[in-house]
């Protein structure tokens, strides 16, 4: 998935994902992809929201 924007923009769900409810445990990776530029290396994580 490229996220790349040329303007900030906050507050933007880029991904959800509905589980179903037999479900015990969940695994969460956030991995950079081998090929970025330098000018788009950073990543940041600004929040994980996990409801039941």
């Amino acid at each position: 998935m490229n996220t790349y924007a040329a303007r900030t923009a906050y507050r933007q769900v880029v991904f959800t994902r509905t589980l179903g409810s037999t479900i015990k445990t969940h695994k969460v990776q956030l991995r950079i992809l081998s090929g970025s530029t330098s000018a788009r290396s950073t990543v940041t994580l600004d929040a994980v929201m996990v409801t039941r």
